[in-house]
């Protein structure tokens, strides 16, 4: 008996122990695990860029809705030829502009400044040294890098291309199509898709895949990251309803720099948030309107501590904290 007894004493003496000890390990195991932003999904790094629909076909269907306001969209015009932009015909004859401007046929930029583009070949862009700077109401302010003005074959390529056409190829760098085609965004898409939209990426139907659509958005705006397969400042590849990040090396401590502007580091909050910390947040598309091109929609969530990067905390949301978008790739 006394044996049996000293058995009993000993279990329950363990079992305060164990649950002393309990809360101290329950804790760690509450704590938020990372996940690892590769382990989803498949990715076409190093493959052929695939067949795709192109957005010409697109609008047969989608010239009402989408086209007209498509060369009015950030995205639509972040790459557009010269004869798509009437408005910028003026800055070759701005005193102080380089003769080189008007070799150019294509312009890159919209927002902080403007770039000048020539073909050298299929795919390929030779992009000029001299840039024209806008002010904050985007328009011409001055003239950057003046003397001397050259052409630059390679820079497009080994910078640019990744976010700025469709369908790269990361070997030779060239581009299938100038500017952001419908594929960039929809990927490659299914023809019965007129029957049921469910069955393209980012229709109304299609807004769930959380991962997914936050690769899509990363794949460009995750800027200062890396492919781990090339090197290239853009992914190698990457196809809608690939992970990004099986192929793009992301420094996600960024997140948390405050030397990174209010603007980039959101991105990176977001995308971390998501694809690190498994959080269940919306995605990009909950609050960014693309076609649209709003972000309207962002102004009606609750406010959480991600806002006031950009917002004050107390006061209308309309009023924001000025800072200065700047880009060592993009060179403003």
């Amino acid at each position: 008996m006394l044996k049996l007894f000293i058995i009993a004493l000993a279990c329950v003496i363990a079992g305060l122990v164990c649950s002393i000890g309990a809360p101290t390990r329950y804790a760690a195991y509450q704590e938020v695990k990372q996940l690892d932003p590769a382990a989803w999904g498949g990715d076409h790094a190093g493959k052929p860029v695939p067949e795709y629909v192109h957005g010409d076909e697109c609008l047969f269907c989608h010239r009402n809705d989408i086209g007209p306001g498509w060369q009015k969209n950030a995205h639509g015009v972040a790459l557009r030829q010269a004869e798509d932009a009437a408005d910028l015909a003026a800055l070759v004859k701005t005193p102080g502009a380089p003769t080189a401007v008007a070799e150019a046929g294509y312009f890159l930029g919209s927002r902080h400044h403007i770039r000048f583009l020539k073909k050298t070949g299929y795919g390929k862009f030779a992009i000029l040294t001299t840039r024209a700077m806008l002010g904050p109401d985007r328009k011409f302010q001055k003239w950057a890098d003046v003397e001397p003005p050259l052409w630059d074959n390679t820079k497009f390529g080994g910078r640019c291309a990744g976010c700025h056409t469709t369908g790269v190829d990361a070997a030779t760098k060239a581009f299938s199509a100038f500017g952001l085609d419908c594929y960039t965004c929809h990927g490659v898409v299914d023809l019965d898709h007129t029957k049921d939209t469910s069955l393209i990426w980012l229709s109304k139907k299609r807004r769930k895949e959380t991962l997914a659509i936050t690769s899509i958005c990363a794949s460009c705006h995750l800027r200062e990251a890396k492919s781990r397969s090339t090197g290239l400042p853009y992914p190698n590849n990457f196809v809608v309803g690939d992970n990004l990040f099986k192929d793009l090396n992301v420094d996600f401590s960024k997140a948390d720099d405050q030397n990174l502007n209010a603007g980039d580091r959101h991105i990176y909050r977001t995308v971390r948030d998501i694809v690190v910390n498994g959080a269940d947040v919306p995605s990009c598309l909950s609050c960014h309107q693309i076609h649209a091109n709003t972000s309207v929609k962002h102004k009606l969530p609750p406010r959480s501590p991600i806002c006031f990067d950009c917002h004050n905390a107390e006061g209308p949301l309309k009023n924001t904290k000025p800072y200065t978008v700047k880009s060592a790739l993009c060179e403003y």
